[in-house]
Parts: structure tokens; C-alpha cells; sequence
């Protein structure tokens, strides 16, 4: 019995000597050494120019984020938490230290791994072949997986490739919208499906971007918006009466006028639209989506952005100039209500701005004329009635106390909004 009690002794002993999983600091890492293996930076690290901690909310070993009670110290604890609960939806384990909690604008979807960027399941029919507006070519889109083109960040597409990758993807959505809106046995999730998985690709390749990449940016984001409208569109018939889904960045709705409002939910707050005051001669539909602003890089949001496309009529069909939304769909009032307990809200401060949704830059954010009369005790604030006449385009609206500046933007949010991050400062 001494024999196995000394072996054993021995190897406790001998295995203290060596660095654990996600213990190693990505600074000072080699390139060769950055992501070698789960002990020397692998599903922490990345190499930029030197071996840096990824973003936080990219990471997938969350020994590097874990501190305190006895618990080696991480890697990237000085930057990083771990997330205290985990979900099956999504793979995040770890936040930034500034937010101690899992923000929504960042949630990574899990990717699969089966299929093709460019042909459906079968491995030969291509993406291109597919241009018949029927319900077994629509299907056979379903099957093409847009995750392919970025299977993990140590693997990234070229800018070209990528807007190419991604955008033949969307065009052919684009180029199938009747049939996708019609097609009675086919249902709305695929569509969804496509414009989170699109979103959570693009935010995350733009912020491992080392210089800008605005011009891909901004036509991605066209073409992802115009799925968007598709997926509204497909909603309406398929549950005319009402119909709602959240996927944290990015969330869709739709609801008749006759209902007069419509709440929308964001991450501990909700904001309610109201439109009683409209007085319309035809009936129509709100078809609403609505994402976290910091997903663009925007800081100081009180709200999500909530884009409003009403329409009038009782079986509306997308039209791919995306010019025929209500004009006449006002007057509106905004009751923004908030569970956040650390939140101070002062409702002299609170504004409402419009949102430039063709590329998301805060250069184009223009404020609206409303006032909030706020009710603390109950927590919602209720903004004065909102007249001016929606562009046939539709409105994007948000809540803040203000824009931010652009240098006081960390790494994330500075190349999401398109600007040159320092090292150290955002410009």
C-alpha cells in the first residue's frame, strides 16, 4: 500500500509545477505560443499584431476569466468575469468586468458545423441554382449555412471574401422574397435564423478587423435589413393576428393597427409603442424589429432601437424599393419602463433620437422634439406625443441621455461604428 500512496503523493506534487488551463496572460505570448493549446491561450488569445486577450465576450475558456476564492487566477481576468449562469442558446461565458453580466448586444449564437456557405445540403446544388420561387427550392435555401464562412475567429475570410461569402447569401433571400413570403408550409424562423446569424457574423468580424471596413459594413447591413423586412412581411401571413420573437440583438413583431400598441422587450427594460391617436381610414400592420445599439458600438442607450415599418393594407407584400411604409402613421407616444436597480434616471435627460438605420453610424443620429414625464416609484417615463410624419421608409427610434464620444469608446464599440482603435484610443 506505500507504493500507490507515494505515486500518488508524486503526482500531485509534480503537477503543481505546471501552468493550468487558462492561467497563462495572452501579453507576452509568442506568436507560435498565443493559441497553441487551452494552457497557452487557446479560446482566450489572439494574435494582432502581438498576442492579446480576445473581447470578452468571444471567449470560450472561462478559466481565463475566473478569480478569487481559491480559484487560480486568469488570463484574462483583468479584463473578464465569468459569466455567473450559462444557457444552452448561447456560448458566451465571460463578460466584461465593467458590466458583471451578460449584455445582450453581444451574445453569440452556438454555430453548426454541417453543410456549405454556397450549396445547399446535398453538396451540389449550388446557392446561385436556386432562383425558382417554389417551396422545395426555398427549403433547400434553408439549408445553406451562412456559419460556414466564419467557423471560428483563428480562421477568418478576407474582407472581399467575406461581403462576397455573405452577400450571395442575402441577395438570394432577396432574389426568393415572393416565394418566401407566401409559401404556406414554411415558416418564419428560417428567415430570423438567416438575419441573426448574419448580424452575429458581422459584428464580430468587424471587431477583429485591425483598419476600417466601412464600405463592406454598410452594404451587409443594407442587405441584412432588407431580410429583415422579408422576414416581417412572412410573418404577417402567417399569424396576421400577432406575432413576436427575441433572439437578444435582434427581435421582430408584428401586430394589426386595430391593436393601437405594442411592447417591445430589451434587456431589463421594455418600450411601448402607442398609436390610439392615429386615425386611419384602412387597416394595416406595425412590423417592428428592434436591436441593441451597442451591436453598432453606441453606447449610453436607454432603449433599443425600434424600427418601425406600418403599412396599410390587409395583405401587404414586400417591395424590394422598400419605399412604401405609412407616412400617415402618427401621432405615437413612447412609455419606456426599466427593472435595471442600479439605474438613475433623471427625465429632464432622457431625448429621443431617430436612427440612421442605412448604416448605423452615429454621425447621422438626429434628435426628435419630446419630452419625458417619468414616474419613479413605478419605473416608466412617458414621452410627449410624437407628430412628425414618418418617411415612406419608415422610423428608427431610441432612448438616451445623449450621444457619446468617440474617444471614450473601448476596442469593441469603436470598430463596430466604423473608427481606427490606437491601442489605446478610438478616432
Amino acid at each position: 500500500m506505500i507504493i500507490p500512496i507515494l505515486l500518488i503523493t508524486n503526482l500531485i506534487t509534480s503537477s503543481a509545477v505546471y501552468t493550468l488551463v487558462g492561467e497563462t496572460p495572452c501579453s507576452g505570448l509568442a506568436n507560435a505560443a498565443c493559441t497553441a493549446s487551452a494552457i497557452s491561450g487557446f479560446g482566450y488569445c489572439y494574435w494582432e499584431t502581438n498576442c492579446q486577450t480576445l473581447p470578452c465576450y468571444m471567449i470560450d475558456e472561462i478559466a481565463a476569466c475566473r478569480t478569487g476564492s481559491g480559484l487560480p487566477t486568469g488570463g484574462a481576468s483583468t479584463l473578464c468575469d465569468s459569466l455567473e449562469t450559462f444557457s444552452l442558446q448561447y456560448d458566451n461565458v465571460c463578460c466584461d468586468k465593467s458590466e458583471g453580466q451578460l449584455n445582450y448586444a453581444f451574445v453569440r449564437f452556438a454555430k453548426t458545423t454541417d453543410g456549405f456557405y454556397d450549396k445547399a445540403s446535398d453538396g451540389s446544388t449550388t446557392l446561385t441554382s436556386l432562383n425558382q420561387q417554389t417551396s422545395a427550392i426555398i427549403f433547400q435555401l434553408y439549408t445553406v449555412n451562412p456559419w460556414k464562412i466564419m467557423p471560428s475567429f483563428y480562421s477568418l475570410p478576407t474582407a472581399t471574401d467575406f461581403e462576397s461569402q455573405l452577400g450571395a447569401i442575402l441577395n438570394q433571400y432577396k432574389f426568393l422574397a415572393p416565394a418566401l413570403q407566401t409559401q404556406s408550409d414554411s415558416h418564419p424562423f428560417y428567415i430570423e435564423r438567416t438575419v441573426y446569424q448574419s448580424l452575429q457574423m458581422l459584428r464580430d468580424f468587424l471587431v477583429l478587423q485591425t483598419s476600417p471596413q466601412n464600405t463592406m459594413r454598410d452594404n451587409l447591413i443594407k442587405k441584412i435589413w432588407s431580410v429583415t423586412l422579408i422576414a416581417l412581411f412572412r410573418m404577417v401571413k402567417f399569424q396576421p393576428n400577432y406575432y413576436s420573437t427575441n433572439y437578444y440583438f435582434i427581435n421582430f413583431a408584428i401586430i394589426p393597427y386595430s391593436r393601437n400598441s405594442i411592447t417591445l422587450n430589451g434587456q431589463q427594460h421594455t418600450t411601448k409603442i402607442d398609436w390610439t391617436g392615429y386615425s386611419y381610414s384602412q387597416n394595416g400592420y406595425l412590423m417592428v424589429y428592434s436591436f441593441p445599439p451597442e451591436i453598432f458600438g453606441i453606447r449610453n442607450a436607454y432603449s433599443d432601437v425600434i424600427c418601425l415599418r406600418p403599412i396599410i393594407g390587409s395583405s401587404p407584400v414586400y417591395d424590394a424599393n422598400e419605399n412604401t411604409f405609412d407616412t400617415g402613421f402618427k401621432p405615437l407616444t413612447f412609455t419606456w419602463s426599466w427593472t435595471d436597480p442600479s439605474l438613475t434616471v433623471v427625465a429632464a435627460n432622457l431625448k429621443l433620437f431617430k436612427f440612421p438605420i442605412g448604416d448605423a453610424l452615429e454621425t447621422g443620429i438626429t434628435q426628435e422634439t419630446a419630452t419625458f414625464t417619468c414616474y419613479m416609484s413605478a419605473k416608466y417615463c412617458v414621452s410627449s406625443s410624437v407628430t412628425a410624419t414618418p418617411p415612406n421608409t419608415g422610423v428608427n427610434y431610441y432612448i438616451t441621455t445623449g450621444l457619446g464620444v468617440t474617444a471614450d469608446k473601448n476596442k469593441v464599440q469603436c470598430r463596430l461604428q466604423g473608427k481606427s482603435w490606437s491601442g489605446t484610443i478610438c478616432s
